[in-house]
């Protein structure tokens, strides 16, 4: 049979706009998604700074600052993550994107400004959400602009 023919891995690439520290946002993306608390370690590499991880649901995520970005000026943090083991799917070019309903599910749950980037990386779509006032935003960001 050549069912592991049709399996695809999924990853995805959400940028954070957040006035707090690292930990706090973790605290607030745990606590919204309802998924394990992330554990903290510094990076093995430049620029040493800290890594918020958590594995679940088959995704290995990963929490982390975004050093003044120019690409991106007013999020600063970033939240990646892909399906756990896919070696294969990422040498066959077979992972799925789903970075935009990730963003947008973020801010509907989190209460956070969140980006995620278009295919030609120099625009993305920004999303926000306030539970309170129920106002939705949603817009097209090109690279280097500010909200």
């Amino acid at each position: 049979m050549a069912i592991a023919e049709n399996i695809y891995g999924a990853r995805l690439k959400v940028f954070i706009h957040f006035e707090g520290t690292l930990q706090d946002l973790g605290s607030k993306i745990g606590s919204g998604l309802e998924i394990p608390a992330l554990r903290y370690e510094e990076r093995e590499d430049e620029p040493y700074d800290w890594v918020g991880y958590v594995e679940v649901l088959g995704f290995e995520l990963e929490l982390r600052s975004v050093q003044h970005s120019e690409k991106w000026p007013n999020f600063q943090y970033v939240l990646e993550a892909m399906t756990t083991d896919s070696i294969q799917e990422i040498f066959n070019d077979r992972m799925f994107d789903i970075s935009l309903w990730m963003a947008r599910y973020i801010s509907l749950i989190c209460e956070v400004t969140t980006l995620a980037e278009s295919l030609d990386k120099q625009t993305g779509q920004s999303f926000y959400y306030n539970k309170t006032t129920l106002s939705r935003d949603c817009r097209i960001i090109e690279a280097g602009s500010c909200l």
